[in-house]
């Protein structure tokens, strides 16, 4: 309901509620990701969570357009000197989703 609103606050607050059940409850989320959506946090990004099937693989992310330079770099950099991986960023927009034609 909140995205239909627009209200991205609450779907951001609800998205890091989620990773944080994810990883500390059901356990598939792995340290990679816990740390992405730490520094998620810390640059200020609205909303992050795991993404798939977890036990690796990805997280999504809600970031505001004036912090989205920032965050990739400092995300990106921090990830490879921890993890000794270059993470790759895919750029999504939201569009309307899946719908009947």
């Amino acid at each position: 309901e909140a995205l239909k609103q627009g209200d991205y606050e609450t779907v951001g607050k609800k998205m890091y509620e989620t990773h944080i059940g994810l990883s500390r409850k059901y356990e598939v989320s792995c340290p990679e990701l816990d740390f992405l959506n730490d520094v998620a946090r810390q640059c200020g990004v609205t909303g992050s969570r795991v993404m798939g099937g977890g036990f690796g693989g990805c997280t999504i992310n809600l970031v505001k357009e004036e912090l989205h330079d920032g965050f990739i770099k400092r995300a990106t950099e921090s990830y490879e000197q921890k993890f000794k991986i270059k993470p790759k960023v895919y750029d999504v927009i939201i569009k309307d989703g899946a719908r009947k034609l």
